[in-house]
């Protein structure tokens, strides 16, 4: 993905998923543009699965977390994903995520994302998204108890 593609801009604040995600824990969106999204992760300790090294898991989430960004739509879910760790992250690394939809429709969307640490690629995936429209779940827990 290039550069430029990344700069079709959108500000950061345009997007309208994930707006309460901690970023310390998923990434901090640096680039938002139509069908692409570019979401820089800094590991820390408290994400060590050992000593020096990052648990996948978060990369992952970051990774998910930037294509979701690249959709940009309301009540979007990931339904699968296929990823592949090239190689471990080691602590307060910065990982930047590339995310670009590569196959878009009004309900199903396939969106390819890459992780590279100085411009080294760690991390690839496909990630599925379907997109719904109004809110998947809606729970009234307190209500559902009341009239038990």
């Amino acid at each position: 993905m290039d550069e430029e593609e990344l700069q079709v801009a959108y500000l950061p604040d345009d997007r309208v998923v994930g707006a309460s995600i901690n970023p310390h824990f998923c990434g901090q969106v640096t680039s938002l543009g139509a069908d692409v999204a570019q979401v820089t992760l800094t590991t820390k300790e408290d994400m060590e699965v050992e000593s020096g090294i990052t648990h996948t898991g978060f990369l992952q989430a970051s990774a998910g977390f930037a294509a979701l960004c690249a959709i940009n739509k309301k009540h979007s879910i990931i339904i699968g994903s296929d990823v592949k760790f090239l190689a471990p992250v080691e602590t307060n690394q910065i990982v930047e995520f590339r995310a670009k939809t590569v196959l878009g429709d009004m309900r199903k969307c396939e969106v390819k994302v890459e992780g590279f640490v100085l411009n080294i690629k760690i991390f690839e995936g496909l990630f599925y998204i379907v997109i719904f429209d109004k809110k998947l779940f809606k729970l009234k827990l307190k209500d559902d108890q009341k009239g038990v």
